[in-house]
């Protein structure tokens, strides 16, 4: 990763710890872009499917895909920035008359502005790239190549976490989260990060080290092995090195 990424990685990151809303103005009135949590997922899913975002447009050009769909369907893109702008607290998520206000008050704005605006949202949730930038999806992965080194015989099934109840609710509750804080008050990405950096420790036997690659801490390569050396000399090409025989 260059410079100017891992500031970007950090600037975005410092964004989510500190929950930093994003202000705007429309007319002489200011405004926020709260985070969003997990029940203005729930609530959004709704409005932007009837949106109909083409996701390769948007990918290629956000602001002119953003354009046309502002253009089209300017009440769902208000009702979206609406919540959007709406407090984090159960109170205020369901304050329908706050939120018509502020419907209400986009549906005056140019569509260039509104266009912006339903860009910055659309393109708001840095999740994967923080996973991916901060090394959390490369531990994922070393961690199911572990799971998979693991003999099948050690007698251990697992059961659940087939749903947002499983996989999300139920382990922030037992770090200690109440259900506000979980559904309506902490943004999703800070949540989703705890949950995927939270140290874990699998433990191996020696049989099952064995199976597993030197990159994750599994065995060491034998110079003896044809088969180890013609993996190091793998490794070794995927990283620009070129290892020649004597």
């Amino acid at each position: 990763m260059d410079e100017k990424s891992r500031k970007g990685i950090e600037y975005e990151l410092a964004d989510v710890i500190t929950a930093q809303p994003h202000e705007f103005t429309v007319g002489r009135k200011h405004y926020r872009l709260y985070p969003v949590t997990l029940a203005k997922m729930y609530l959004l899913k709704e409005y932007m499917a009837a949106l109909g975002i083409d996701m390769e447009g948007i990918s290629v050009n956000p602001y002119l895909e953003t354009l046309r769909v502002v253009n089209g369907k300017r009440r769902i893109c208000c009702s979206i920035l609406a919540i959007h702008t709406t407090p984090n607290t159960y109170k205020d998520l369901f304050c329908r008359q706050s939120i018509a206000e502020r419907r209400n008050a986009f549906e005056k704005v140019r569509v260039e502005d509104l266009a912006s605006l339903l860009m910055t949202v659309l393109t708001s949730d840095t999740t994967a790239r923080l996973m991916e930038g901060l090394g959390i999806e490369e531990e994922h992965r070393r961690m199911r190549r572990a799971s998979e080194a693991k003999k099948e015989s050690q007698g251990s099934l697992t059961f659940g976490g087939k749903t947002v109840f499983g996989s999300f609710i139920a382990p922030l509750k037992e770090m200690g989260y109440t259900d506000d804080e979980i559904i309506y008050e902490r943004p999703y990405t800070f949540l989703r990060l705890l949950l995927a950096d939270k140290i874990t420790t699998l433990y191996l036997s020696e049989d099952e080290l064995q199976n597993l690659g030197t990159a994750d801490g599994g065995k060491l390569i034998d110079g003896n092995s044809r088969e180890s050396v013609e993996e190091l000399r793998k490794f070794a090409k995927q990283h620009g090195i070129d290892i020649k025989d004597t």
